[in-house]
């Protein structure tokens, strides 16, 4: 999951990471945080779609996000930009809103032979690079040899990937691990498949917002027409080898942190889309804008300490259940989230990778039922359990619902909140806290398996959890067909769920404030995030 992704995709706009862990390191966590700063808002709803009616040419297109990136680098952008870089790198293939993967440099590809472990690309012929330079089999493996050094938070998805260029316009990635996802992983989406031309990987370093751009995408960042920081102006390639992508002929991402602000410039004509949080949810439906969004960022309790360490009681499966029959759900989401949370006991989404109908009442509201696992475990007292929780996103508001419902059953939460992300990726590993008051944007079964709950997943999993049957589903589903991967992947979910190694709370929105005229702003449980790739002007 982009765990709650400035922090990414956790509730806000795509948190990034500001250190090299991995994935599910510190890096993971702020892009996590941005996402759930972002966009912890909206409704309930299933995918959403804004407006019909017919695709004319645009002029200007401008986009509103919340946070400034501090490089334009695809290579080493946190995941939490890639909006600023998708426009000007284009990627080896597509991620649709639908989710599905489809074509942009890659014309096709394929796994060869079983496991998941090669994959074959063929890219399309004749494009060029902005600059004039050809895209090739070679030049895209030095991008993407680049990006797997680059140190950037994604490069751990290339670090067993070795990268052989079989033609000119042919290619193979070899990895040492199975990794059945590794098209979506290199589309649009994640900064790692965004290729950098020769010249551009020749001074990397320059790729900065007061430098032109170096990729082969649909637009050109201009930085003469830009402010780094406030605005980030982009015009259309004229050597775009496609153009019935390019819906406009700029695009220009602004900066604006503040909801209401974002919103009276959507009246004026000013922004045509933003990214915001729940908070901006009524002005915007006041001023006639229409809302897209999916509930995507999960909040709750990790239950981290299963083996007991720190905690004994945590150890036993029938306390962590206990902790999870004793949390109404409905009432604690209604409370701090009303229609912007969905009240969940999994960690993915419906329609998601692993949801499973069968669990969606698995843990129904009941103290009874919890009271009696607590005796059956031997504290029928209850006990004293250590959480540690932020001051940012609402954590702490959520840890101090959550321990309100759990006194009712005898279990006495002692929340510590942190103020400092730093601070609370430390507590996370130390050993010192047994369960977390955080969040994380939901991904597919593939990744959470990364950056959650395998023994590599770092902050995550800060006590190391092993569990050899969920281990070896994980790498059953990460070899498998599409087919049995699906089984797999709700295999694993119905372990952590019943093995409640999670208390779950709510899902939360990402949300998309959109003026009217404006079409192309979809949703979809395989794309939650809206590409600017993808807006297009109405008539």
């Amino acid at each position: 999951m982009h765990p709650l992704d400035s922090t990414s995709r956790l509730a806000g706009p795509r948190a990034r990471r500001s250190a090299h862990l991995n994935r599910g390191g510190l890096v993971a966590l702020t892009a996590a945080l941005a996402l759930t700063l972002a966009a912890c808002g909206g409704g309930k709803g299933t995918a959403g779609v804004q407006s019909t009616g017919k695709a004319v040419p645009g002029d200007t297109l401008t986009v509103a996000e919340q946070q400034a990136p501090p490089t334009l680098n695809p290579g080493s952008l946190d995941l939490g930009f890639v909006d600023f870089t998708m426009l000007s790198y284009e990627s080896l293939f597509y991620l649709s809103p639908d989710g599905t993967v489809q074509p942009a440099l890659a014309r096709s590809w394929k796994y060869v032979g079983t496991g998941n472990t090669e994959l074959s690309v063929t890219l399309r012929s004749g494009v060029k690079f902005a600059d004039g330079e050809a895209v090739t089999a070679d030049a895209v493996k030095a991008s993407l040899e680049y990006a797997k050094k680059a140190q950037g938070n994604q490069a751990h998805y290339l670090t067993d990937a070795t990268i052989t260029a079989t033609g000119p316009l042919t290619l193979t990635i070899k990895l040492a691990k199975a990794n059945p996802i590794l098209p979506t992983l290199l589309t649009q989406s994640y900064g790692i498949g965004q290729i950098i031309s020769p010249k551009g990987l020749a001074s990397a370093s320059s790729l900065t917002p007061t430098k032109t751009s170096q990729g082969a995408g649909p637009y050109i960042y201009q930085p003469s027409d830009s402010v780094a920081g406030d605005h980030y102006t982009y015009t259309a390639n004229p050597a775009y080898y496609d153009k019935s992508k390019q819906h406009y002929k700029k695009i220009v991402i602004r900066i604006v942190q503040n909801g209401q602000t974002a919103v009276n410039a959507m009246k004026t004509g000013q922004i045509d889309v933003y990214k915001g949080d729940y908070t901006s949810a009524a002005s915007a439906k006041a001023a006639g804008m229409s809302t897209v969004g999916l509930p995507v960022i999960l909040q709750g309790l990790s239950l981290i300490d299963r083996a007991g360490e720190v905690s004994k009681p945590l150890g036993d499966v029938r306390v962590r259940q206990a902790v999870n029959y004793a949390i109404d759900r409905d009432a604690v989401t209604k409370a701090l989230l009303g229609s912007a949370g969905t009240p969940t006991v999994q960690t993915v989404i419906k329609g998601g990778d692993g949801y499973s109908a069968d669990l969606a009442d698995y843990y129904t509201y009941n103290p009874t039922k919890a009271k009696q696992l607590l005796k059956e475990a031997g504290y029928a007292d209850g006990f004293t359990l250590p959480v540690l929780a932020a001051t940012f996103v609402g954590f702490d508001t959520m840890a101090e619902a959550i321990a309100g419902q759990l006194a009712k059953v005898g279990i006495k939460v002692k929340v510590t909140a942190v103020t400092s992300i730093t601070s609370f990726v430390e507590n996370q590993t130390n050993h010192k806290y047994p369960a977390v008051s955080g969040g994380f944007t939901e991904e597919p079964m593939y990744l959470e398996g990364l950056d959650l709950f395998m023994p590599g997943s770092k902050v995550f999993n800060g006590f190391g959890s092993t569990a050899p049957e969920l281990t070896t589903l994980f790498n059953k589903a990460a070899a498998a067909e599409p087919a049995e991967r699906a089984k797999l992947d709700q295999q694993m979910q119905q372990y952590l769920v019943k093995n409640a190694w999670y208390a779950p709370v709510a899902f939360t929105p990402v949300n998309y404030y959109v003026r009217p005229g404006i079409g192309g702003v979809k949703v979809s449980a395989g794309a939650p995030f809206v590409s600017p790739l993808a807006i297009y002007a109405t008539k």
